[in-house]
This record gives structure tokens, sequence and C-alpha cells, in this order.
């Protein structure tokens, strides 16, 4: 598309919608599949100053809209197949516990062996990531393990934080690894980066208060966070067996819910970021 052209949020400003990337993937979900039959203008989701403005362009074949008009249309009727033609979901799951038999860590691998179709799922964590130190930094720069997580993040579609939580609040040593990493290019990892959030406690509200302690600093960050199922584990001791498995069927159920529309979260995006170009 020539530099000339509206993009694709350009349009969905235009007719009075939300025109961020999840706004746009969340407007598309909802409404697909629109019938072949019909025409993207007579669809029933417009109001009547919706559907005229894109009778007009069409109309008058204006250059600088009927491309997005038509991407539009294309997007609304595709299908899990069209999808999937993108590729796969890669999501990096970074668990925040250091601990050797971590619940989280163990939460994270679930959510690489329950993946739905069209996800892949590798599993990192935050081992060799020292205390941020601006000092160390000066003088040494970004460290070897930060610089390994970037580039982990950088290779995935999207980022699954799988956060512990202690005294009801951020554990610090996931905090201090956001903060390294928002120190190695904070824009380039984490800006509308699509980002969801599940977790394991052994308390008996999950990690409720963690991923709500969370929502600031990831506002900060400017990330994409995907928050139409939650994952909240409670009496992790008695979810996981000695193996580290999860064996608890209403955390699996709840987990597989979560996987499933965060991949059609992430693919979305994608759509709405290929219609946007």
């Amino acid at each position: 598309m020539s530099d000339n052209f509206f993009r694709f949020h350009d349009l969905f400003a235009q007719l009075g919608l939300p025109n961020s990337d999840e706004a746009i993937a969340a407007f598309i979900g909802r409404h697909r599949p629109l019938s072949n039959d019909m025409l993207l203008a007579d669809a029933p989701f417009w109001d009547e100053s919706q559907a005229q403005f894109i009778r007009e362009k069409k109309l008058d074949d204006s250059p600088e809209w009927t491309q997005l008009i038509d991407q539009l249309s294309e997007a609304l009727r595709e299908t899990s197949d069209a999808r999937n033609s993108l590729g796969f979901c890669r999501v990096l799951a970074l668990s925040g516990s250091l601990r050797h038999s971590s619940f989280n860590t163990a939460l994270a691998h679930a959510a690489q062996v329950m993946a739905p179709h069209g996800m892949v799922i590798e599993v990192a964590t935050l081992h060799g990531v020292p205390l941020y130190d601006a000092d160390l930094e000066t003088s040494e720069g970004i460290p070897a393990a930060v610089l390994k997580l970037k580039a982990q993040i950088l290779e995935a579609d999207a980022l699954l934080m799988v956060t512990p939580e202690y005294n009801n609040g951020v554990p610090g040593v996931f905090k201090n690894g956001i903060d390294w990493l928002s120190r190695a290019d904070m824009k380039a990892i984490f800006a509308k980066r699509p980002t969801g959030m599940i977790g394991a406690s052994m308390g008996g509200f999950g990690t409720l208060s963690s991923q709500a302690a969370w929502l600031p600093t990831l506002k900060m960050l400017g990330v994409t966070l995907y928050s139409g199922n939650s994952v909240l584990v409670s009496r992790a001791q008695n979810a996981f067996d000695a193996q580290g498995e999860l064996t608890d069927e209403s955390s699996r159920k709840n987990l597989n819910a979560y996987l499933a529309g965060f991949n059609e979260f992430v693919q979305l995006i994608k759509i709405a970021k290929l219609k946007s170009r």
C-alpha cells in the first residue's frame, strides 16, 4: 500500500470505532463470519452512518478507502483455516519463579503440553538474571541472560506471563526481570505485544492479587493485554502431582479455555496488522 493511502486503523476511526490493534482484532472476531452473500455495507452490525460511508466510498471508487474496505470485508469472512495460513502462533511462556519445583514453571509446561492446534509454546525462566543495578548496566551492559530473553520474546508472536503471588503482590524476581527487559529495549519488546497472564499459588485466591498488581506496569509498558479468560490456580500444592503435572480438572479446563481464547486473540491481531499494511 502506498504511503498516501490511509491505514486500516484510519478506516476504523472514520467509522467511529476503537482502532487499536486489540480493538480491531476483537471487532473482527466478534462479527466473523459474515455471509459471502451479504455486502459489507448491509451487515447488521453497522449503524446507518457507517453503512452509508461504506456505500459512498465504494460507489465513488475512492482509492484511499476502497482497498481497506475490501480488506475488512475479506477479514470478516476469514475461516479458521485461513487464519492458520498465517502460520503457527508462537508464544513465550515466562515463569516468574526460580524454584526448581515451581508450581508456576509447572503451569507453564502444562500450557506447553495443552497448547491448542496452531499454537506453539516455548517455556523460559529468569535464571541467571541479576538484580537490577544501574552501575552494572553502565559498566557491563545488558546481562547475557536478559539478552537471551529479549531474543526469545522478539522471535515470538506473544508473551505469556506465568506469575506467582508473594504477600498479595508481584514477586520481586519477576518484576526485576521485566525491569531488566525494559532496559534492553522496552518499545521493541513490549509495545503492543500480545500478552497474557496466568498463575498459581498455594493460597485460596490463586494469583488474583498478583495479576491485578501487574496491571499498572503492563499499561506503562504498552502491551496489548488479553483479558478474555483467567487462570488463577489456587491450592497449587493439591493441583499438581509429584511430577509437576497439572491434575486438577477444574484448573485444566480453565487453562484449556484460556489458551484457546489467547490463540484466537493473537491470530486476530496478526490478521489486523496484515490488513493495516
